[in-house]
């Protein structure tokens, strides 16, 4: 069997057993203009959305990538943050768990932090310069705010200005930048092999991550509750630029699985991975649907609708295909949970 990786990896070796289906099967694009920019292409993998995968963190579903740690699913390795934005909307919201919502809270550092941050406020009010008549040149110079972010993006690698210690969920991490060279990251901190929001079986508030759990709770939506690459998982974007016969740039944005390969090398010794285990596509509703929020994040309100139309379309003729299926190319680990009844 051709299992699309090393042999003897662990992926390999989970696509052996049975618990996976191999790596490489047909897929069915879609490929759109963007009706908010005509000069942006969106090029979306229909075998995937319309897919009928769900996330089973949490669930004996979920065998995790580590077989020793498996009640972390693939929260491992901690998440890494892609900016600034990402850094303070994780803080707005990591600030408002309670220790009933986060097991491994680290409730005196938490409130030691938030303490410095209304500290830090005040001062800074106190200190702000005050609007007064134009009584000719001051001695002062007040630094421009596009330079003083430029300078706090410098010191702090572009996510931001850290006040006082570093957030206590947080660690100084190295991450391959585009060239291939390791640079400074940020990411949440990892306790007892883990993500720190990454609670554990026996919590009384369930298993999972802290942060979803809470937004599901409190209706907020899981892009603003979770990092961006923590959300965007089980999708991928991918965005690159090309150039047309007639000269003129465009960009295209590419909506995929997040599959094992997409972790890099690492992918091929995660113990399980989710995506192409039948177990994970037990669901009803194809992930085009599920996975609306995310999807209109990740290319845009417009460009949605036109894919949601088009999805519409093909489950529509799932009535009449002889497979039952909107897709000749269906995702394999669909169709395989489709035979066994689940």
């Amino acid at each position: 069997m051709a299992t699309g990786y090393p042999a003897d990896t662990a992926a390999d070796l989970s696509i052996k057993s049975g618990r996976e289906l191999p790596a490489d099967y047909a897929r069915e694009w879609f490929e759109f203009l963007d009706p908010a920019d005509s000069e942006h292409i969106i090029q979306a993998d229909l075998t995937w959305l319309l897919s009928t995968y769900r996330c089973r963190f949490g669930t004996t579903a979920c065998a995790g990538i580590d077989a020793t740690n498996p009640d972390v699913g693939c929260c491992v390795h901690g998440a890494f943050l892609t900016d600034a934005d990402d850094r303070e909307a994780l803080a707005e919201i990591a600030q408002n768990l309670t220790d009933s919502d986060w097991q491994l809270r680290p409730s005196e550092q938490v409130e030691a932090w938030k303490a410095a941050q209304v500290a830090s406020e005040i001062e800074r009010k106190k200190t702000e310069p005050q609007k007064t008549e134009n009584t000719g040149p001051q001695k002062t110079q007040i630094q421009q705010p596009e330079k003083q972010a430029e300078d706090e993006d410098h010191a702090d690698h572009g996510y931001g200005e850290t006040i006082g210690s570093l957030e206590p969920w947080l660690e100084w991490d190295e991450l391959e930048n585009d060239d291939g060279d390791l640079e400074p990251a940020l990411k949440t901190l990892t306790v007892n092999g883990a993500c720190i929001f990454a609670n554990r079986h026996g919590f009384p508030a369930g298993a999972g991550c802290a942060l979803h759990a809470w937004a599901i709770k409190n209706d907020v939506d899981l892009t603003i509750a979770k990092p961006e690459v923590c959300w965007q998982l089980p999708l991928r974007r991918l965005e690159s630029w090309e150039t047309r016969p007639d000269g003129v740039e465009q960009l295209r944005t590419t909506i995929t699985e997040y599959d094992r390969r997409g972790w890099g090398n690492g992918g091929e010794d995660f113990d399980w991975y989710c995506t192409t285990d039948p177990a994970c596509h037990a669901g009803e509703e194809a992930i085009w649907r599920t996975h609306k929020d995310e999807l209109v994040e990740l290319i845009g309100p417009q460009a949605y609708e036109v894919l949601a139309q088009h999805c519409a379309e093909r489950e529509k003729l799932a009535a009449v295909a002889p497979s039952g299926f909107p897709l000749l190319a269906i995702h394999p680990a669909t169709a395989e949970a489709r035979k066994r009844g689940i």
